[in-house]
């Protein structure tokens, strides 16, 4: 085994990379970066995720130097997180300034929903949205480029052991790396968190997650749109003017029913739940398809380890606030520990007031997420949608709302 690090992070996603280059930029320890992939480049007909960042998570990101050509960046830039006009800080995003979210027969209208307008909170835009592979990619290239992190690819976790004095993660290929402090940012089916016996409560939605890309003959990408129907939820996310993502979550037998249909049907079926607000749809790759679920870990740290990111919580992807809960995490890890004091690296008494900040908010969130999809998907849906409109005229209750999923 070699020296023992300051920390090590198991999972070199979006949420393990930017945890790394935090504690390595607030901390100026030296991190170790354990994935078994390293980011590639997919076709252009191969379905990706597509991901919300809010403001607060692209100002961390920046801090990371993420920027929009995905070069080195230095901090939080001074033109706020999505730049001069509105420009997303994040490679490929594109800056959205209006969300509109309906229920009901046909397009949105007064009594069945609620707009969120970037002009009447007074920020430049509400949130961005962008591919997840270009993002990790620029994150990767960021975190090789740094001396203070070390990037091992080609193994991943096969289990750790806590000890007195430091962490040790065993890997695939038989080596091992200890560090002080070890993060699990390795997913909802976290190898981490199952290696030390935490447990995961875990609910299934009963749904599935349908997530393509679609073109528009219209130009109108200022707009991200969410309806509530069938027992689900639509949303058109605009990754240019006229590309759009899509995220179509429904009951299970009905998503095997539409991942069945030809080009022709799917596009029928997609312009008739959209309404047509982004104008004539044409679906542009093949779909993938995910099992939806709810869950939270029994715990989020102890002596010398912490879990970020689903790890931590798995999220029903209709207010797109996972990865922003995740981000939010590495940030808030990087700030404890970059504020510990006289405290060893990895002291559990210092780590408990990361779970104290993340355990009350990332618990509001989920418990949030999960009473609207239960709302508007249930037999109270149209009086959810009476509430949503009553709220839609009240602009300081408006504010609340939209300022808690900018963070």
């Amino acid at each position: 085994m070699s020296e023992t690090l300051p920390t090590a992070v198991a999972g070199g996603g979006i949420v393990g990379l930017a945890c790394a280059l935090l504690l390595n930029r607030r901390c100026d320890w030296e991190v170790a970066v354990v994935e078994r992939s390293v980011p590639g480049r997919s076709s252009g007909r191969a379905p990706q995720r597509a991901l919300t960042l809010s403001p607060g998570a692209a100002e961390v990101l920046a801090e990371c130097g993420l920027r929009h050509n995905g070069s080195a960046h230095s901090g939080r830039g001074d033109a706020g997180a999505f730049g001069e006009g509105a420009t997303p800080l994040v490679p490929g995003g594109h800056a959205f300034s209006r969300m509109v979210v309906w229920r009901g027969d046909g397009p949105p209208a007064p009594g069945n929903s609620i707009t969120f307008d970037a002009a009447e909170l007074g920020v430049s835009a509400l949130g961005c949205v962008a591919r997840e592979e270009p993002v990790r990619r620029a994150l990767w290239e960021l975190a090789s480029a740094c001396p203070g992190i070390h990037l091992r690819s080609g193994a991943a976790l096969e289990s750790l052991e806590i000890k007195e004095e430091c962490g040790v993660m065993r890997l695939e290929d038989g080596s091992e790396m200890a560090a002080e402090l070890l993060v699990g940012a390795d997913g909802g089916n976290s190898s981490f968190r199952q290696s030390l016996g935490i447990g995961f409560d875990s609910q299934s939605y009963g749904q599935r997650g349908l997530v393509f890309e679609a073109e528009s003959a219209s130009s109108g990408g200022e707009t991200a749109w969410q309806r509530f129907a069938g027992g689900g939820t639509l949303a058109l996310l605009p990754l240019s003017a006229t590309r759009w993502s899509i995220v179509w979550s429904m009951p299970n037998a009905r998503a095997e029913r539409l991942r069945k249909l030809d080009e022709t049907d799917l596009a029928e079926a997609l312009n008739k739940a959209s309404a047509s607000v982004a104008g004539e749809l044409v679906p542009a790759t093949p779909i993938a398809s995910f099992p939806l679920r709810r869950g939270a870990a029994a715990r989020i740290c102890g002596e010398r380890y912490a879990l970020v990111g689903e790890a931590v919580r798995v999220v029903h992807p209709l207010a797109g606030q996972g990865l922003n809960l995740g981000i939010g995490d590495a940030d808030a890890l990087a700030r404890v520990c970059a504020g510990r004091g006289n405290a060893m690296i990895g002291d559990a008494r210092a780590l408990a007031r990361f779970a104290r900040e993340r355990a009350r908010y990332g618990h509001e969130m989920s418990f949030g997420i999960h009473a609207i999809n239960a709302a508007f998907s249930g037999p109270a849906a149209p009086l959810a949608t009476r509430g949503m409109a009553a709220a839609d005229r009240l602009p300081p209750l408006k504010r609340q709302l939209a300022a808690r999923a900018m963070r």
